[in-house]
């Protein structure tokens, strides 16, 4: 369970990457923003199945993100 946390994780931030990269563009595709925001989504309703408390999936999720953090090192 917990490598699928951490997947959806990065997932989740990943998506949000590619969203605020979409944004910065010249000329934004709408219907590409629309579907990234519908991925986002539907991953953060697969972590609430988890963590249905808002505040104990920041806890975990910032425990998963230090530990992918120091992995890469």
């Amino acid at each position: 369970m917990n490598q699928l946390i951490e997947r959806l994780i990065a997932a989740h931030r990943m998506l949000n990457r590619e969203i605020r990269r979409e944004r910065t563009r010249v000329a934004p595709n709408h219907v590409r923003l629309t579907q990234l925001k519908k991925q986002r989504l539907a991953v953060k309703d697969k972590l609430f199945r988890f963590f249905p408390d808002a505040d104990m999936m920041r806890v975990v999720a910032k425990s998963a993100l230090r530990r992918m953090r120091t992995a890469r090192i």
